[in-house]
Formats: structure tokens, sequence, C-alpha cells
């Protein structure tokens, strides 16, 4: 892939798949006691992860996922235990090392399981930070993680960051229509569509709304309602621009499609729907997430506080005077399934 492709596609259109080559990868000059770091072939992953390693000497196992990133493989069942042994058995990796230790993406947790990958290997797998940024202070740390080194953070930076990949696509195909049959439309269309889309990712924190559809819908009322009170103070019509009016409320449904699963630590609305209309997963778009409330057994609990150090958004708090765990904040689930997953007693569960 030229340069040029391998910007759009990582900048533009980044929820295609975009697989790099699999199998172990030397970064600097590794020798036999380096680590071993796992990470999904998602090609814009395998170079950040590459990137954050500089200056370091490791192995980088780069297991197959279908081109999917590391989050989205993993709850979709396409970052799994299996996929990790295979790339151990396929790559020789016991031959290359003396230990038997590998770091795996927090955010794999959703899909692979430690358990496994050391019963049919032999290695020992924990999982590494959030972030590829924080790999070097976690392995000069002894393994330790901080708290920000454990959570996903949602906030402005990840909006802009997901502000192009997410939206051009949809941009590009309003734009391709109106440059066939009305091109005297497009400057506006650009205008409008950018302009919305940054409304939304700039100020979603304060929209009112449970939903990212509900803060689009109402995030278009307001502009149409200003627009239409513009048109009846300068032109006694309040619907002299009906034609823009309704493609304002056509961009923001269409911007606000998944804002709340991309944007947020909140629920995919349209995984929801898509769950409704009776489909379990539609190949890599929405199987992010299974739908339900996670559920704690303090029966079964044993207090080894698994939950808290995998859970990206911080749903749990530390153990209580039971030596169980406890929930910081429940609401804030959005049901991804690492806790339950690597709950070793079976103490939590996603419940409809």
């Amino acid at each position: 892939m030229s340069t040029v492709s391998a910007w759009f596609v990582a900048h533009l259109f980044r929820w295609l798949p975009d697989a790099a080559p699999t199998g172990l990868v030397a970064v600097g000059n590794p020798d036999r006691s380096s680590q071993v770091i796992v990470t999904a072939n998602y090609s814009q992953t395998v170079e950040r992860v590459k990137r954050a390693l500089e200056g370091h000497d490791v192995w980088l196992l780069v297991t197959n996922t279908g081109g999917i990133n590391v989050w989205c493989a993993a709850c979709g069942r396409l970052f799994t235990a299996q996929r990790v042994i295979d790339a151990i058995k396929v790559s020789r990796l016991e031959q290359k090392i003396d230990h038997r230790n590998l770091i795996l993406p927090a955010l794999a947790a959703p899909g692979v399981d430690p358990r496994l990958v050391k019963k049919e290997t032999g290695f020992r797998a924990s999982f590494g930070p959030v972030y590829a940024r924080d790999i070097p202070a976690y392995l000069a740390a002894g393994k330790k993680k901080t708290e920000a080194m454990r959570r996903f953070d949602f906030g402005l930076a990840h909006r802009l960051d997901m502000f192009l990949p997410m939206n051009f696509p949809i941009y590009l195909i309003g734009a391709l229509v109106l440059a066939v049959f009305a091109r005297q439309y497009l400057v506006g269309y650009t205008a409008l569509f950018w302009g919305a889309v940054a409304f939304l990712y700039l100020l979603l924190d304060v929209i009112p709304g449970r939903t990212g559809w509900r803060q689009a819908l109402l995030s278009a009322v307001i502009f149409v309602a200003g627009w239409v009170a513009v048109d009846w103070y300068r032109l006694a019509d309040p619907f002299a621009h009906w034609g823009w009016q309704v493609a304002t409320v056509a961009i923001f449904f269409a911007a606000g499609f998944d804002l709340a699963g991309t944007a947020s630590a909140r629920r995919s609305d349209a995984e929801l729907i898509m769950h409704q209309l009776g489909f379990s997963k539609f190949g890599s778009l929405f199987s992010e997430k299974e739908l339900g409330e996670i559920h704690l057994d303090r029966t079964l609990c044993q207090g080894c506080d698994t939950c808290f150090e995998i859970c990206p958004i911080g749903v749990f708090g530390g153990l209580d005077g039971d030596r169980k765990s406890t929930f910081a904040d429940h609401d804030a689930c959005f049901a991804c399934g690492a806790c339950v997953m690597q709950c070793p007693s079976g103490a939590l569960s996603l419940r409809p």
C-alpha cells in the first residue's frame, strides 16, 4: 500500500479492516530475554505500538485479527486466546526466547482468556496498559499499572481522533451524489455537514440526552429552529430554505448514527437497534459489545480484584469489608464483557 493510500485508510476510513502482516517482529535489537508484546494486526495499531516502543528492545507478536483494531476485534470475537495460541505456534516463539511471558493489550480482555493460552502453550499472559504509549513506563515500573494505565479516556482527544475516520465515509456518499446530480449544492453541503459534526463532537458533554441519537436530534432541532427564525425575520417565510432544513435533520441523523458507541463510553445506539432487529452481529461493524447488564454474584466472588484491574472505564471500586468486589459506577458499564471473561470464579455475568 502506498504512503498516500495508507494515510487515507488510516485517517479517513478507519472503520474498514486494514491488515498488517502477522508474526514475530523485532523492535530494536531484542534477545532471548526480551519482553514479548502482543497486538492485533490492524496496520495503524501496529505502527502506533512500534512508535511507542522506539528505543526499546522487545519482540512484537502481531496476531491475526482480520485487520481489526484490538478492542473491536476482542469484543467481536476476532481477537481470542486461540488466535494468540496460533500466533505463538506459527512464529515458533518458544524457540526464540527463554522465558514464557506475554504482555497482552488491556483492551483484548473481552476476547482473550489467558488461562487457555497458558494451558495450550505454557506461556503466561498478563494484560498491560490500555494505551501503547504507556508500555515503556509500565515495563520500567516492573509491570505495575497506574490508575491512568488501566482506563480508557473518552474525552475530547478521543473524539477528535475519531472525528474524520467515522464521518468522512458518510460525507463522501453525499458529496459524490451531489457532484453528479447537483454540483451547485456541494459547497453548502460540505459546510453544513462538517459544521454539524463539529457541533456534536465538541459539545457532546453538554448536549442533553442519554443516547447519541437523542443528542443529534436535539441538535438538529436547534439548528433548524434557528434557520426558521432567520428566514421568518429576513424573508417573511420560515420555510424559504426548507430543502436545507431537511438536509440538516438528515445530516445530524447520520452523524449521530453511532455517536454514543464511538465517541463516548455509552452503549451503541446502532448496535441496540441491530439486536432488536434480530441481528447478533453484522460483520465487524456492530459486534463490539454484548447487550445486557453486568451482574455480580457475591457468593462466588473471591475478592481477587481482577474486575477492577481489567475494566477500562472504572465500573468497579475496591473490595468491601467482606472482601467482595463493589461497583463504583454501575451505570457506566456498556457491557464489553471484559470482566466476565477474566473473572476466575465466574462471579460476573451479563444478564438481559
